[in-house]
């Protein structure tokens, strides 16, 4: 089965994602950066999608997807919540101080809810790579999803940012050293005939 075109967009996208995600806490280029990893988001999504309808296993992209809608959606929950709260506290609008309370209690609800997005967001992320590892056996998707499981538990000790940055470098080298051509999920690698 051809998969040069999930091989490019997955190649590219995790490009952008890589790029956006570390430099987006730059001033004034954060917003654009922010856009650059969400459409590398989606080229990887489209490149999933594609060798899931190509090798019949369509793990891969359900996966991912449930990763990107988790943290997408809680974290615009989270959003509203910060506003929210810091709209209640005093010195923004004239509430009774009881309502500070209020406002601390969103801002940490928020802070909970992205954590909690992280942590699902991650699980989900860590599956979809070793299913794409099992469908086209490219051994960088398993060191991916390995890389990428480190890094969220030793993130606590700041030794995560750095595994996590060695996961998205794989997950680079994982699409640009995927084969052009894969078998079928079922099929089996042709059996050399003995030479006698």
């Amino acid at each position: 089965m051809d998969v040069r075109r999930e091989k490019s967009l997955g190649l590219v996208g995790s490009i952008l994602l890589i790029v956006g995600g570390f430099l987006g806490v730059i001033p004034y280029v954060g917003a654009f950066l922010g856009t650059t990893s969400l459409i590398g988001q989606v080229l990887i999504l489209i490149a999933l999608k594609g060798l899931g309808d190509k090798l019949g296993d369509d793990r891969p992209f359900r996966y991912y997807l449930y990763s990107v809608v988790i943290a997408i959606g809680l974290t615009a929950v989270s959003i509203v919540l910060i506003l929210v709260g810091v709209l209640s506290a005093p010195g923004f609008v004239d509430h009774p101080e009881g309502l500070n309370a209020i406002g601390i209690g969103m801002i940490g609800a928020a802070l909970l809810l992205i954590i909690a997005g992280a942590i699902i967001g991650i699980y989900f992320t860590i599956k979809a790579w070793r299913a794409t590892y099992e469908i086209t056996h490219v051994e960088e998707f398993k060191k991916t999803a390995d890389f990428l499981m480190w890094g969220a538990i030793t993130l606590i000790i700041l030794v995560g940012v750095i595994l996590l940055l060695v996961a998205a470098v794989y997950q680079i080298l994982a699409f640009a050293n995927m084969p052009e051509e894969l078998n079928v999920r079922g099929d089996k690698e042709p059996e050399e005939v003995p030479v006698f």
